[in-house]
């Protein structure tokens, strides 16, 4: 293969090597985008990307070639009919790199299955340089650092710099008198600062009294019950109402599934009347009168999220690690304070298999998640759903011994709801259970419609004793309010 040419600007030797051990992986990369060209939509790179003025142009060219050319095969009439359009200066640096000979010649060389181990590596040189120019001794442990993935790496520094600050922190922890500035504590109080993001449920605020930083609040239910449903309507509208930023990290559900949860909501809580269900994204071909109401509320949303407010991830591989470095990296860089993971699972790499170890492995994430978030530390909120165990499905009341091995998750979590589907019975009229509204009057509840009950199993900013009840239309994407009740602590 030719020899690149990398950038060089009089660089430190140590950094020389790190580019010329980088343009090797680059151009291992881009002749496996040329030997199938299938790839170059799986991998986002920008030119910047490389130190190789060589495989920058390369890059380039199959760029071109892919985008515009929808070239499908690399071969030497295809890519001579491409430099033909182009002009001299071009066609003199594509000789300068040895034309097509090299790219034939990388061809046979790379093993194309072994792309994404590639992009790895450049993405790990691309930090190596980085960490490079901000002058940390990198040289001095290359030895060891050379032989990490990007994620080992990234848990290695992370770790140092942690352990770096352990004793600063250490001496932070202050004795002080108890009634310290009594007139500030009562101020802040008195302005609600403890109090956090409303949920939009106003009992249900009313019992949870907001989501407090330095908290986790956890949504549990049964599969299929509605778990994204009510995190959509309860949280995400209520941080798109008070302008509070969240990121959602999601590994269940795609970005445009809450974009039309979203949509389909502001439609049917603007025209009562339209009811238009959000299968409707499914079946397509929409009627000129959806279309109205789709981009009024599609306006609705361009005009009042503002880019930053409602970020969204979504992790194919989960894993609690990666989770609390999102965490990190958004509420330093971009102060913001309010998170959702949907949905809380075991590492990928636990394996398919539970036993105790995966469980009190997910018991040790969720305190590393936790120690993350207290007010101690970064001081942010956490919202996370669960699923609750198949074999509960039939509880009249729910607690934390439907999460499975409950203790080992729920010791850091400070509210704990867990929510389900009232049954035909419980809406009887004559012997369905009594809910009362805000004046304790009774409510009849309608046969027909459908009902969600919410239980708190744990709540330091309130009460558990009661239940709240709520109307739900999970087609139409509508919650509202319905009263309290008390449901006996027995099984069916």
């Amino acid at each position: 293969m030719v020899k690149a040419q990398v950038k060089k600007q009089d660089q430190p030797e140590f950094k020389q090597k790190i580019l010329n051990e980088k343009s090797n992986i680059e151009g291992q990369f881009i002749f496996s985008i040329y030997k199938n060209t299938n790839y170059f939509y799986d991998y986002e790179l920008k030119i910047g990307d490389f130190s190789s003025f060589t495989w920058a142009f390369y890059y380039q060219m199959i760029k071109e070639l892919v985008q515009l050319k929808d070239l499908t095969v690399v071969d030497a009439v295809s890519v001579g009919a491409y430099v033909d359009t182009k002009g001299d200066k071009f066609k003199e640096t594509y000789n300068k790199y040895g034309g097509y000979e090299t790219i034939r010649r990388g061809m046979k060389i790379v093993e194309e299955g072994n792309i994404e181990s590639y992009y790895m590596e450049l993405q790990r040189y691309n930090v190596v340089i980085k960490l490079v120019d901000l002058g940390l001794p990198m040289e001095k442990h290359w030895d060891t650092y050379s032989k990490l993935s990007i994620s080992d790496l990234n848990e290695v520094l992370e770790g140092q710099i942690a352990e770096a600050f352990a004793d600063t922190q250490m001496g932070d922890d202050k004795v002080e008198d108890l009634f310290l500035d009594m007139d500030g504590m009562l101020k802040e109080a008195d302005e609600g600062e403890a109090a956090g993001l409303p949920l939009e449920s106003p009992l249900m605020n009313e019992t949870q009294h907001g989501l407090a930083l330095g908290n986790i609040t956890m949504m549990a239910a049964n599969s299929g019950v509605g778990k994204t449903f009510l995190t959509t309507l309860l949280h995400i509208q209520s941080s798109i109402r008070n302008q509070e930023p969240v990121l959602i990290i999601a590994n269940e559900e795609e970005r445009t599934r809450y974009a039309q949860a979203l949509i389909t909501a502001y439609i049917n809580t603007h025209h009562k009347d339209v009811r238009f269900n959000k299968s409707r994204f499914i079946d397509g071909n929409f009627t000129k009168e959806e279309w109205k109401y789709l981009r009024e509320a599609a306006q609705h949303f361009k005009d009042t999220v503002n880019s930053g407010l409602v970020r969204f991830v979504n992790m194919s591989d989960f894993s609690m690690a990666k989770t609390i470095r999102l965490v990190k990296k958004y509420a330093r860089l971009y102060d913001v304070k309010y998170f959702i993971l949907d949905t809380l699972k075991m590492d990928n790499d636990t394996g398919s298999r539970v036993n105790d170890s995966s469980w009190l492995l997910m018991q040790q994430n969720m305190v590393k998640l936790y120690n993350t978030i207290k007010a101690s530390s970064l001081n942010v909120h956490i919202w996370v759903t669960a699923q609750m165990t198949k074999t509960n499905r039939r509880s009249r009341y729910l607690d934390q011994s439907m999460i499975g091995m409950s203790k080992n998750i729920t010791d850091v979590v400070s509210s704990l709801m867990l929510t389900r589907l009232l049954t035909a019975s419980e809406k009887s009229a004559d012997k369905g259970i009594k809910v009362y509204d805000s004046h304790r009057h009774r409510v009849i509840l309608d046969e027909d419609k459908d009902y969600m009950v919410v239980f708190w199993d744990k709540n330091r900013q309130g009460d558990t004793s009661w239940q709240i009840v709520l109307e739900v239309d999970r087609g139409l994407n509508l919650i509202r309010d319905i009263g309290i009740t008390q449901i006996d602590n027995d099984l069916e």
